[in-house]
C-alpha cells in the first residue's frame, strides 16, 4: 500500500487523517487520472476513506499533496 503526506512528502498521514484535513476534493486533485478512474470505476458508491484506501492501494506511487 503507497503512503499519503498531505506535507509535501516531510511526514506520512492516513488515509482518515488526509480527508479529515483536505477533504477528498483536494486530495482528488493530486491522483493519477487513470487510478483514480479505475477506483470510481470498481468501488463507487463508496466512502471518502473506502475511496483513498483502494486509490493507495493500487497506485503506482505515494500521494504527496503541498
Amino acid at each position: 500500500m503507497k503512503k499519503i503526506s498531505i506535507d509535501n512528502g516531510n511526514s506520512w498521514t492516513t488515509p482518515e487523517a488526509a480527508i479529515t484535513t483536505l477533504g477528498l476534493d483536494v486530495i482528488v486533485n493530486h491522483m493519477d487520472d487513470d487510478t483514480r478512474e479505475t477506483v470510481h470505476n470498481e468501488l463507487a458508491p463508496c466512502t471518502d476513506v473506502e475511496f483513498l484506501k483502494l486509490y493507495l492501494e493500487i497506485a503506482n506511487d505515494d500521494l504527496i499533496i503541498g
